[in-house]
């Protein structure tokens, strides 16, 4: 029995046992409540956003394990990441910690808690070589072992991230190991003649998924940025739409942590129910600032947290203020929605937002604030409709208005259009249930939990899905995401979806299960046959068995 054999055990002995370990009523920004200690005291905003720079590209190599579809005819490009663990700061007045993190190849020297942002291209592929470097003797939580999902991605099987080694199926590489991941980057639907540009990403990342230590390895940092670009969302501002390009156009990885007196990364690997931080991060920093310049900018947020939903508000003097939603994890959406003063971010899930500093004097102070109240690893309070949004939070960001720039043109108010899903296609589509609950402190999904040696669904290729996501009660919140295709959500709870998650609107990789709550989402798995998952995004939930397997036959 190997190492990652005995935690795993220590993983179904923890769940098992299972209490309530926090007050009913507790103060919203007091620390968790459980066994470890509070964080160290920290001065805020004393240290710049840190901005992880783009992958650069290395030589070809020789013989990379890597098949992409005939229809990829443009030659890919070729890129290699380090797994490593390595000391940073996360804030002047501590030691430097301890992380497990990204690295491109060709910097000798990483700075960053925050892997560096891969940039695709459409129709032209890509090859990553990920090196793992990381400790094969390493002591604590998290396991020296990989597999690294591309999060909003639409590739073949075996460069999904796939959790788990299975019979003539090696995806898991450890320690002084490599593997390579190929991304063809085409539109989905390519292969069956009806590629659909308007299925294309946004703001994607790259994570850890290795079965049961996701949790405990994300959390140690293997977390980067994807970013994709078209014709319309060109990275650059004066070509497509022209929308927020260069150093206006900011990631905003947002994550919370816990440390101990030294300084150093601490976790309970015992807190099934969802791990809770007191430390707020942006991009590996504790609670930074940012200067800006009197002008739009796009900034694409993620909720990077194990477990904890953020509800974040742009604050000036006490006061909420406005922005235009322009993405979420489905990539741009059909028009902006305009005059927004909430983005409420499940775990994994990604919102792209303009703001328009042109509107404020030099000299303004701004902050970033998750303003949802979250007491414990259950989820938030209130429901996904309603919840309860407080008039003071956390201010994981400080934003300074500075001189005037060069300004880009207003969002237009077309983006990225596309039809929404025919009375014909649901019609004609296969329905499946699938209940997320707590079944004797063990994460289920239809009463079972997780074995991906068996599918517990075989989905046609290209054919009509509409899948019914059940949360199974208990006051439990579970962020589902699911593999290889976008989520068009029909309906919430019998009832029309809002417009940031609207089938014609917006489009999801990870759809929120409040309390009690019911979804239907319709898919076409298109283009790649094999084994995919569906989990709970809720990373100790998923750790913790809330996970499925299905394929596409």
């Amino acid at each position: 029995m190997n190492r990652r054999d005995l935690l795993r055990l220590s993983l179904v002995g923890g769940g098992l046992a299972w209490t309530q370990r926090r007050p009913l009523f507790a103060n919203p920004l007091a620390p968790p409540f459980d066994d470890l200690p509070p964080s160290p005291a920290t001065t805020p905003f004393v240290t710049t956003l840190p901005l992880p720079p783009v992958l650069t590209p290395v030589a070809p190599f020789s013989a990379p394990d890597v098949t992409f579809p005939p229809q990829a005819v443009n030659p890919p490009t070729y890129y290699k990441i380090i797994s490593e663990e390595r000391f940073v700061s996360l804030h002047p007045e501590l030691p430097l910690t301890r992380v497990w993190g990204y690295r491109d190849a060709n910097v000798a020297n990483w700075p960053f808690a925050v892997g560096p942002t891969i940039v695709g291209r459409a129709q032209h592929p890509i090859v990553v070589r990920h090196e793992n470097q990381l400790p094969a003797n390493h002591v604590g939580f998290g396991v020296p072992e990989e597999t690294v999902h591309f999060h909003g991605g639409h590739v073949e099987a075996r460069s999904d991230g796939f959790p788990e080694d299975l019979p003539n199926y090696d995806v898991v590489f450890g320690s002084g190991q490599h593997y390579d991941y190929g991304y063809a980057l085409l539109d989905p639907g390519f292969s069956h003649g009806a590629a659909d540009p308007t299925d294309r990403p946004a703001t994607m990342w790259y994570h850890d998924h290795v079965l049961d230590f996701t949790a405990q390895n994300v959390y140690s940092g293997l977390v980067g940025f994807f970013l994709f670009e078209d014709e319309l969302d060109t990275l650059d501002e004066t070509t497509g739409l022209r929308l927020p390009s260069g150093e206006f156009d900011v990631p905003l990885a947002l994550q919370d942590k816990r440390l101990d007196a030294q300084g150093q990364l601490a976790y309970d690997v015992f807190e099934h129910n969802g791990f809770l931080g007191d430390k707020w991060l942006v991009n590996g920093a504790i609670q930074p600032f940012l200067v800006v310049k009197r002008r739009k900018y796009r900034f694409r947020l993620l909720n990077g947290c194990n477990a904890r939903f953020l509800g974040m508000r742009l604050i000036k003097q006490g006061v909420v203020q406005r922005f235009d939603l322009i993405a979420t994890e489905g990539g741009l959406l059909s028009q902006p929605l305009r005059n927004r003063d909430l983005v409420f971010l499940s775990p994994a899930q990604r919102e792209d937002i303009v703001v328009d500093f042109a509107q404020y004097p030099a000299g303004t102070v701004l902050f970033l604030e998750n303003r949802l109240r979250q007491d414990d690893g259950r989820g938030p309070s209130g429901t996904f409709t309603q919840p309860e949004i407080q008039d003071r939070g956390a201010k994981f960001l400080k934003i300074v208005v500075g001189g005037d720039a060069a300004d880009s043109p207003p969002i237009p108010n077309v983006l990225r259009p596309f039809a929404a899903i025919t009375q014909a296609q649901i019609n004609g589509a296969t329905r499946r249930t699938f209940e997320f609950k707590r079944r004797n402190g063990v994460w289920v999904i239809n009463g079972q939990p997780v074995d991906l040696t068996q599918p517990m669904a075989s989905v046609p290729e290209n054919g009509l899905e509409i899948w019914r996501l059940k949360n199974g009660g208990g006051g439990w919140w579970h962020p589902v995401h699911i593999h290889l295709e976008f989520m068009h959500v029909l309906t919430r709870n019998g009832q029309t979806p809002a417009p940031d998650e609207r089938d014609g609107i917006a489009k999801r990789d990870v759809i929120t299960l409040g309390p009690n709550d019911e979804v239907e989402v319709f898919f076409q798995f298109r283009d790649f046959r094999g084994r995919w998952v569906m989990h709970c995004h809720t990373l100790e939930h998923e750790d913790a068995f809330m996970m499925m397997r299905f394929d596409v036959v």
